[in-house]
């Protein structure tokens, strides 16, 4: 029960609360949503696409949190190509899910005004500095990512009525106050009772085990004696992390670098404007006077920011007075860009300018210098990038030298280790469940066990573990699979049916006692005591005080019983006098009332995305290789 609860309560606002997904995918470089040429589709929703973009995007910020979660390990994880075929499978069905709450939030006919798009940008905390919206970092960010304000903006418009939906159907759960309480108690519940051991000790003696039952017991349980296949592999892996350790940097080079790519470290002078928009809406002869009477108003005189403030229809630029930033060419309207990057010393302003948004008076408000980073602050950048570059490049070229050796001698290492400097080295004998590192991987182990490397044994083709390391590998010995004979596991097989049959023995005499305390008649069996005792009581067997727990509340002045089996082979008779009902705790309450809301919501939440997909026309364009479908 508290599993279940805690359990809830930490995934609900990770899956419930889809605008904080979004807007994370957002920030985290979606930029393909505003993407104009056609994109391939990794599934179709109810006719609707899930584009390539989309699907990379979630793939990649999932890794990175997984990565972020599991350290290391997530590294080794990853090499196993089935590894990354769950995880991909699981994102698209993620996104599927997705886009169901979109869809069912569009035919419910919700909708969100500007102001609540507005009000939920400007909570972002990634727009924030110190606790406030910073409008620079904002128009920053976005330029960042490939965004539009009115891109951006109607991917928070879209999340926040998906978000309106879910709310919608888990805001209708409650928790009673009688719910909360009957929950503290029973979780707080204590039971008494007691308990006593049949020993199988005790009857091992009796058993005695013939010929005929060791042969029928080995041949009813062959499966247990099952030896799987093993092979015993040579191989020459190739590592990029060993390259990387031999390459070094010559200063002339670093030179060189940075002189050929200047551009990276230096800035072109920068421009910041600002303007005024007068949206064309449905008349655009009126929008038009609408911004001739205002730069009218601008050349007699009257401050830009203020009519900015007052008129301007780009809300947030506006509320800063028309400021837009510094901006880059190729980031807003061509029309835009053209009359706004004409204007040339700091106070000019454009005439009205027409683009696709509507109509702009701009203005140019500031002009910052161009400037050069010296080496010294980017040295050790370039040396990583070419130690980067080298250390790619020399991966490659080795990856290429091993295969051409491996294939022309192919019954040998020999060739690679004497011309390559390359390591031949050699495993036991292993299963496929059981294999080394670096040879744990699915991409080596199904050609080594499904393949004709067996009966051949030669050379295998460069095997890719993973982006840094690759392997090519040749069989040395293969044992079949088999099965050990009855000879070699007949005192195994002889003790475990004396085990089985002296339990046998031990669980009907543990019933003898069950029926004698339930007709309340005397056992002659000494019990031990459990007084009030919790779910997590130590000092008794776990499975007694699990047997304790299942029972029925037995009858004032009467007994329930059963037995349970433990696990050094003993039978417990457990017998349950009284249930205690715990205490209700006032400070723990309002947390427990959270915890169950949390776990109903989630349930609610699992029931409609169970039913959307039930309706729906969902079509994954996958494959087994996580590649999509042409």
């Amino acid at each position: 029960m508290l599993e279940r609860i805690r359990e809830g309560s930490q995934s609900l606002w990770v899956k419930v609360f889809l605008v904080l997904i979004a807007l994370t995918f957002a920030l985290a470089g979606i930029g393909g949503y505003i993407a104009n040429q056609p994109e391939p589709a990794v599934a179709m929703v109810n006719g609707e696409e899930i584009t390539q973009v989309e699907f990379d995007r979630a793939v990649e910020n999932e890794r990175a949190r997984q990565q972020q979660q599991m350290g290391e390990f997530y590294d080794q994880l990853a090499r196993d190509p089935r590894f990354t075929q769950q995880l991909r499978m699981r994102v698209v069905n993620d996104l599927v899910n997705q886009k169901l709450l979109e869809q069912a939030a569009k035919g419910q006919g919700l909708r969100v005004s500007a102001a609540q798009v507005k009000a939920a940008i400007r909570d972002i905390s990634s727009f924030k500095v110190a606790g406030q919206f910073d409008n620079d970092l904002y128009l920053t960010t976005l330029r960042s990512l490939g965004y539009t304000p009115d891109g951006f903006a109607q991917v928070v418009r879209r999340d926040l009525v998906t978000q309106q939906f879910v709310q919608g159907v888990i805001s209708s759960e409650f928790v009673l106050p009688s719910e909360v309480d009957a929950t503290q108690q029973l979780i707080g519940q204590t039971r008494s009772g007691k308990y006593a051991e049949v020993a199988l000790a005790d009857y091992l003696a009796q058993v005695e085990v013939d010929e005929a039952a060791v042969e029928a017991w080995y041949n009813d349980n062959i499966q247990q004696f099952a030896v799987p296949e093993k092979v015993k592999l040579a191989y020459v892996l190739v590592d990029a992390g060993s390259i990387a350790e031999s390459i070094d940097i010559a200063e002339e080079e670093v030179q060189a670098y940075y002189e050929g790519n200047m551009s990276r470290y230096s800035t072109e002078p920068q421009y910041r404007f600002s303007h005024i928009l007068i949206e064309t809406g449905d008349d655009a002869a009126a929008a038009e006077a609408e911004a001739e009477t205002l730069l009218a108003e601008l050349e007699a005189g009257a401050d830009f920011a203020e009519l900015a403030q007052a008129n301007s229809d780009d809300v947030f630029s506006g509320e800063q007075g028309g400021d837009l930033d510094f901006i880059e060419a190729g980031t807003m309207d061509a029309d835009f860009e053209e009359a706004a990057f004409a204007l040339e010393n700091v106070g000019d302003m454009t005439g009205v300018v027409e683009t696709s948004f509507g109509y702009h008076i701009i203005k140019l408000t500031d002009i910052k210098e161009g400037s050069v980073t010296p080496l010294e602050e980017v040295r050790a950048e370039i040396v990583t990038e070419l130690q980067d570059e080298r250390v790619k490049q020399r991966y490659y070229e080795l990856q290429q030298q091993v295969a051409e050796l491996t294939f022309e001698v192919p019954d040998t290492f020999a060739p690679v280790n004497e011309e390559l400097g390359l390591k031949v080295q050699e495993t036991e004998l292993f299963s496929r469940n059981a294999a080394p590192s670096p040879l744990d991987s699915a991409a080596v182990l199904e050609p080594v066990f499904n393949g004709p490397l067996i009966s051949e044994q030669l050379n295998s083709e460069l095997i890719e573990i993973s982006d840094t390391e690759s392997v090519v590998v040749r069989v040395l010995e293969h044992e079949a699979a088999t099965t050990q004979p009855l000879d070699e596991v007949r005192a195994q097989v002889s003790e475990q049916i004396r085990r089985e049959r002296a339990q046998e023995m031990a669980s009907e005499r543990a019933a003898e006692i069950v029926a004698k305390l339930q007709a309340d008649e005397a056992t002659g069996v000494d019990f031990t005591a459990l007084d009030n005792v919790s779910r997590q009581v130590p000092g008794h067997p776990r499975a007694v005080v699990q047997k304790l727990f299942n029972l029925s509340a037995p009858a004032a002045g009467n007994v329930t019983a059963d037995t349970a089996n433990l696990a050094n082979g003993n039978v417990a008779v457990v017998a349950l006098s009284g249930v205690q009902a715990g205490s209700i705790d006032e400070a723990q309450s309002a947390q427990l009332q959270d915890q169950l809301m949390n776990s109903y919501m989630q349930e609610s939440y699992q029931a409609v995305v169970s039913a959307l997909r039930a309706d729906a026309e969902i079509e994954i364009l996958l494959n087994s290789d996580n590649e999509t479908q042409e």
